[in-house]
């Protein structure tokens, strides 16, 4: 099978990126699952915010809100998104920490606020008075609706002529006469341009090819469920965590989906929750908030890959012609993935960034894979 562009990976990245350049290139993306989103993508809190600490995420998370609240006509069937503000809270000792999210937030053109304990209190009634003193809140944050996201990219991708292949294993990758060689169990498919967007995975398949690592640190991310104390319904209540991030709070329409926000390196694997990170989640909660959790409703663990800046990858090096790397999104896929996969379609190409994104201070050099070296 021939193509202009390879994509290894059907997750966020992948997928959005093969809509994008499938406007304007042929594409195949090969998924080793039998279902593109089946890790990361799924398990996440489909959160859109701009409270970003790292600076290039912070940046294309900016370029991706009017996407998502405007989306192209028949991109979706329904709206991506939907109102969720998010409030951070903390102590007295901990303003400095909330001033620094709050100069970040306004950097990246949110609608916010700082909020006192007594506001806090208003807008998620159960945190405990005496640990929340003052907060952050950031208005326009929303809920973005992951699966819509994820298969309005795959059928638009479709629509465009890229083939999406799941269930297929990558068994080796080469170079041979200016093009990349993917072989499959079934068959080699084969394009001048390989993108290795395969998530947690990303230095594996670069292994397959023969490349050096990047340097991608795979980190274990748990997360549970549980009800609302008498099912009180909670699903206006705010998105919450506090100022050390040692925990968050998403309400769900009865209940809650929590996490210790941990990060545990991790080989790549379909990873499971460690009951310890569990009860330290649920410890961690309780010292902020009044809920008493006595038993999850649900426990599961995803992947968040990192690089040592916690900016993504974008690019290629000089030790391999055409072949690119998009990884380590850090748990900011779904979010980014507007600015990300229309950067991929620039980039693969035309060798450049999107003249808005540069407008917004991201650059080549930024996203580049060994720009330690590089010193940027």
């Amino acid at each position: 099978m021939q193509a202009d562009i390879i994509i290894v990976g059907g997750g966020i990245a992948g997928i959005s990126a093969a809509y994008f350049i499938s406007k304007y290139a042929s594409v195949v993306v090969v998924e080793r699952e039998t279902a593109i989103g089946t890790h990361s993508s799924s398990r996440t809190a489909g959160q859109f915010t701009v409270g970003i600490y790292a600076d290039t995420m912070r940046r294309l998370a900016k370029a991706s809100r009017s996407f998502l609240e405007t989306p192209p006509a028949g991109f979706a069937d329904y709206p991506l998104l939907s109102p969720r503000g998010c409030l951070t809270v903390g102590r007295r000792d901990q303003q400095d920490k909330l001033d620094k999210l709050y100069d970040y937030l306004d950097e990246a053109g949110a609608a916010l606020r700082r909020v006192s304990g007594e506001e806090a209190l208003s807008l998620f009634p159960a945190l405990r008075p005496e640990n929340v003193h003052c907060g952050v809140y950031e208005e326009n944050a929303m809920d973005i609706d992951v699966d819509l996201l994820l298969q309005s990219y795959a059928k638009g991708a479709k629509a465009n002529g890229a083939k999406i292949l799941t269930n297929i294993q990558v068994n080796s990758i080469r170079r041979t006469s200016g093009k990349w060689a993917v072989e499959t169990p079934d068959e080699a498919i084969s394009a001048p341009l390989l993108l290795n967007a395969s998530g947690a995975w990303t230095d594996e398949v670069g292994k397959l090819a023969g490349l050096p690592p990047i340097g991608l640190t795979p980190c274990r991310r748990t997360a549970f469920t549980f009800a609302s104390p008498d099912n009180q319904d909670v699903s206006q209540w705010p998105h919450v965590s506090n100022a050390d991030y040692k925990w968050y709070l998403h309400p769900e329409s009865h209940g809650f989906m929590g996490s210790p926000v941990d990060t545990v390196p991790t080989p790549p694997s379909d990873v499971y929750p460690d009951d310890m990170d569990v009860a330290q989640g649920i410890y961690n909660i309780e010292q902020d908030t009044i809920f008493q959790i006595r038993r999850p409703t649900g426990t599961w663990a995803g992947l968040r890959s990192f690089m040592a800046d916690k900016n993504p990858v974008l690019g290629t090096r000089p030790d391999a012609e055409g072949f690119y790397w998009l990884a380590g999104h850090g748990g900011c896929g779904v979010l980014t993935s507007p600015a990300l996969g229309q950067a991929a379609a620039s980039l693969l190409l035309n060798s450049d960034l999107p003249e808005e994104q540069k407008s917004l201070g991201i650059s080549v050099a930024a996203l580049a894979p060994d720009r330690a070296s590089l010193r940027v």
